[in-house]
């Protein structure tokens, strides 16, 4: 094991790179079978999920250098397979083969295939008018006559009634040359 290799990988993990080479391969069906060379991105910050970006830039190179995987008998101690173990290493020669490979490409001026994927996120409830949700019962929807007095003893219970944003996120455009 290259102990070195996986710490590096692990740190690459966490970046928004990261994230954005899954989101590429998520939507765009073209990524398949080359490495994703991630020029910018930007993502929703706010959103609880990674793969939420408002815009991805890049390009595609064909795959030329193949990775050399250990084998799993390697990984395999006292019959036991470490399979975690084993499918991190995978994924860490992935991610060094495939800069390897770009880098390469890219000192012979080879041109990738270069898209941009725009997404996004809005609020789906932001057209509701109404305070409380339709299935409030009437009485807490009388409460919306007065929002502003919130001595009624039934406020204890009709916020969780209320009309709270949904934030929904969508790809709105893929280019692709």
């Amino acid at each position: 094991m290259d102990d070195n290799l996986l710490k590096k990988y692990l740190e690459y993990a966490k970046t928004g790179e990261s994230f954005a080479v899954l989101f590429v391969k998520k939507h765009l069906a073209q990524a398949k079978g080359h490495w994703v060379d991630i020029v910018d991105c930007r993502r929703y910050e706010m959103s609880l999920d990674n793969l939420h970006f408002r815009f991805v830039v890049g390009g595609l190179y064909k795959r030329k250098i193949k990775p050399q995987y250990p084998s799993k008998s390697v990984y395999t101690i006292n019959g036991k397979f470490d399979e975690s173990g084993y499918y991190l290493m995978i994924r860490a020669i992935t991610w060094e083969t495939a800069h390897k490979d770009i880098e390469q490409q890219k000192s012979k001026n080879i041109a990738p295939r270069k898209f941009k994927i725009t997404g996004i996120s809005y609020d789906k409830n932001r057209s509701k008018k109404d305070f409380f949700r339709e299935n409030a019962p009437p009485e807490i929807k009388a409460l919306a006559n007065n929002l502003n007095d919130r001595t009624n003893p039934l406020w204890d219970s009709a916020l969780q009634y209320a009309n709270k944003p949904e934030f929904v996120y969508e790809i709105k455009k893929v280019y692709i040359n």
